[in-house]
Formats: C-alpha cells, sequence, structure tokens
C-alpha cells in the first residue's frame, strides 16, 4: 500500500519535474539511500524527521545540471541552490538548510564546518546533515551508470562491523566501486570497518 502524499512529497515533486532530467535515476537513488539510511539506524539513531529530509535531498541531489549545461561542473552546488530558492512551505527554514546542503555533499568535498553550506547551523544539524550526505553518496555510487541494476541493498551488522550487501540482476562491479569510493563520509561515521559486496544473478558474488 502506497503511503498518503504529503506537502513535502507534493513541493519536492513540483521542483523534480521542474528540474530533474533523469527522475529514474533520482527515484532509485532515494530508495537505496533509505535502504542503508533504515539499516543504520541503530548506528545512527535517527528517524522519521531525518528519513523524510533525506529523501528529498536524495530525489533532488542532481537537479543543478538543469542549470549546468552538459559538463555537469558544479552541479552539486547548483541543486543546493535550488533547494535553498525553492518557495517551500512543508520545511522550516533550518530544513531547508539541511535539505540543500545534504544534496551538495552527494559528491566532491566532504562536509566542513567552514563551508558556507553549513555555516549557521547547529552542531545537531550538521552531524544529521553528515549522515544524511553518507548515505546519499553511498546510494548515488549505487546507480554509477544510471541504470538502476541495484536491486536491493541489505545491510549486515557484525560487532563494530558493517556489510553492505547489494543485489542484481546484472554484474554491478562498476556500481560496487564507485559506491566503495563514495562511501568515505560513511566510513568517517561508522565505528568499524566497511565492506560492501554483490550478488548478480549473473556473475555471482562479486566485491569492489
Amino acid at each position: 500500500m502506497n503511503r498518503s502524499t504529503t506537502p513535502l512529497d507534493h513541493e519536492t515533486a513540483i521542483l523534480l519535474a521542474r528540474h530533474e532530467q533523469e527522475p529514474e535515476h533520482a527515484r532509485h537513488v532515494a530508495r537505496l539511500a533509505l535502504q542503508l539510511f533504515d539499516g543504520l539506524r541503530p548506528l545512527h539513531g535517527y528517524g522519521t524527521a531525518e528519513r523524510r529530509l533525506l529523501e528529498c535531498a536524495a530525489l533532488l541531489h542532481d537537479t543543478g545540471w538543469s542549470v549546468t549545461g552538459s559538463s555537469g561542473r558544479g552541479h552539486h552546488k547548483a541543486s543546493a541552490r535550488l533547494i535553498r530558492e525553492f518557495p517551500w512551505t512543508a520545511l522550516t527554514p533550518d530544513e531547508v538548510r539541511c535539505v540543500a546542503a545534504t544534496a551538495r555533499y552527494h559528491r566532491k568535498a566532504l562536509p566542513d564546518p567552514g563551508h558556507e553550506d553549513l555555516l549557521g547551523l547547529s552542531q545537531t544539524d550538521q552531524a544529521r546533515v553528515r549522515w544524511m550526505a553518507a548515505c546519499l553518496r553511498t546510494a548515488d555510487g549505487l546507480d554509477r551508470r544510471h541504470l538502476q541494476a541495484v536491486g536491493d541493498l541489505t545491510v549486515l551488522r557484525s560487532g563494530n562491523e558493517v556489510r553492505l550487501r547489494a543485489t542484481a540482476a546484472v554484474p554491478i562491479d562498476e556500481e560496487l566501486s564507485a559506491a566503495d569510493r563514495k562511501s568515505d563520509l560513511l566510513r568517517d561515521l561508522l565505528p568499524g570497518p566497511l565492506t560492501l559486496t554483490g550478488t548478480s544473478s549473473q556473475g555471482g558474488p562479486t566485491e569492489p
């Protein structure tokens, strides 16, 4: 059963339709990011409020491509700007800044308290941006080729070790390699080692 549409869903859909050129990619990354967020909940301790902000940021993370041209250079910062400039009614000003910052950090530099995107945010908000961005970065890597090849993402824990297992119907070596590179922020936040593995019905188990 589908959940009821909320005002945030409605406003996010408006911005997505206005600027997103590959909505299938955005929706797939959002789904994987939420699976990762849910699986890591015992470690980060966040709940429904952060989950909905992460979903919003993940859906809008690539909207900046619409204003940066075919090169996409700086599109992560452009995405953040589009989010900040949208006339949200479903989010508070601080929530808007958290969503924008999460989208901004889906690639390139890691969050830094001196960055303009984080200035003025409380320590509490900066901490949740780091966790949300960590989930988004890794999920974005898992759709590196924009083919929606990864079916599901499962989080397995053993002590302080975390293992992410991606399942797919086709080989996903490129996705695993990209996700491994983009899990840099997640590794900073976890208490122990992180391993990514994949299972393909065509190629069997793989690792980056």
